[in-house]
């Protein structure tokens, strides 16, 4: 049978013939659809969006057998593991974990997760932030929220921000704490453990130990008020002969410092002294650099009358045989040849930037 246009539309016939249901206009197909309805543009677009990631997640879960591949193949990486941990004391104890680097790597191996943070709120005093990390496939979200005050604390006190890049820059840094808290509160905590072991065993298979390395790790916390001889103080022992399990844990200093999670006094001793120097003779029971003591002599009798007295000579300290001394010290109190007076100075190098690493 032919199509005949002045028929009877197709839209009625499948309306059972109902005359009432009229095709429908350009206007009505203008309104939102119904679970959007009262939702601004931008909002009603956002929910959509989040609802597509729902339901690719949820076609496409992930494989946690991929998942741990994933990690150790971005924990083998040195430049990562280089900045992976951070580490501050608290009470005593040294406490260490994740940094917000290693953070973004394992959310980014994970998979059907996201991360981020966005300000809510902000006017000339503070900004109000909110931080999240949201699991795609099992709808699950760790979020925090926090004012960030624009203000930078000094030696001198606080100091008020007025910049916008300067203000921009204090928020970053404060929201990437909590982000890195909601990341790590939505990872599984042995992924975790396997992570940081991983990024250890990989720094100190790759470093290589040399004085010039040495001098520029010096160099980088001394941007920071950290001295050589607060180091050696706290490892108690010469950089020349410095660990590699000890090198990366000033490594992971230099990071937290940098980061801003802790503070010199965490870890150093301003007020440190150089290994190997001799402590106060008092404090000490015995010396054995001290002259021995003289054996008292009896008392001369007394000159006859009419002769005059010996003068007597002024006790010598130094005056004692050699072998008195343990050979380390000359009789007149110079360093004797040969023994060392301190470490040896280093080399100089080009790391002034060991730490400079963009955040």
């Amino acid at each position: 049978m032919a199509y005949n246009p002045e028929s009877t539309p197709v839209s009625k016939i499948r309306n059972n013939g109902n005359q009432a249901a009229e095709a429908m206009q350009p206007q009505q197909a203008m309104q939102p659809v119904a679970g959007f309805a009262g939702m601004s543009p931008a909002v009603a677009r956002e929910v959509a969006t989040i609802q597509g990631q729902i339901m690719l997640a949820k076609m496409f879960p992930r494989n946690m057998s991929d998942v741990w591949k994933k990690v150790e193949a971005a924990c083998s990486r040195k430049k990562l593991a280089e900045n992976a941990l951070y580490q501050y004391s608290r009470g005593g104890t040294d406490i260490s974990g994740p940094s917000i680097r290693l953070a973004e790597a394992l959310i980014n191996a994970y998979g059907n997760a996201k991360s981020g943070f966005e300000v809510i709120d902000s006017n000339a005093d503070f900004s109000r932030v909110r931080a999240y990390a949201y699991d795609m496939e099992t709808n699950t979200l760790q979020e925090r929220t926090f004012d960030v005050e624009h203000i930078r604390q000094t030696k001198t006190g606080r100091t008020k921000l007025t910049d916008p890049r300067d203000i921009y820059e204090t928020v970053a840094n404060n929201a990437s704490r909590r982000e890195r808290a909601c990341i790590l509160a939505l990872i599984p905590g042995d992924l975790q453990d396997y992570a940081v072991s991983l990024c250890k065993t990989t720094l100190e298979q790759a470093v290589d130990i040399t004085p010039d390395k040495i001098e520029g790790l010096c160099r980088g916390l001394a941007k920071y008020g950290v001295s050589k001889v607060m180091i050696e103080a706290r490892i108690q022992r010469h950089m020349e002969a410095i660990t590699a399990q000890q090198y990366v844990w000033l490594c992971s200093v230099g990071t937290s410092l940098k980061e801003g999670v802790a503070k010199v006094d965490d870890f150093f001793d301003r007020n440190a002294k150089p290994i190997g120097e001799p402590e106060p003779a008092a404090d000490k029971k015995t010396d054995s650099r001290k002259p021995a003591a003289k054996p008292q002599q009896k008392a001369e009798p007394k000159a006859a009358a009419g002769t005059a007295p010996e003068p007597q000579q002024a006790d010598d300290p130094y005056n004692v045989p050699d072998e008195v001394w343990n050979g380390s010290i000359a009789p007149n109190g110079e360093i004797a040849e040969g023994q060392d007076n301190g470490p040896e100075s280093f080399k100089e190098d080009g790391l002034e930037n060991f730490f400079d690493v963009d955040v």
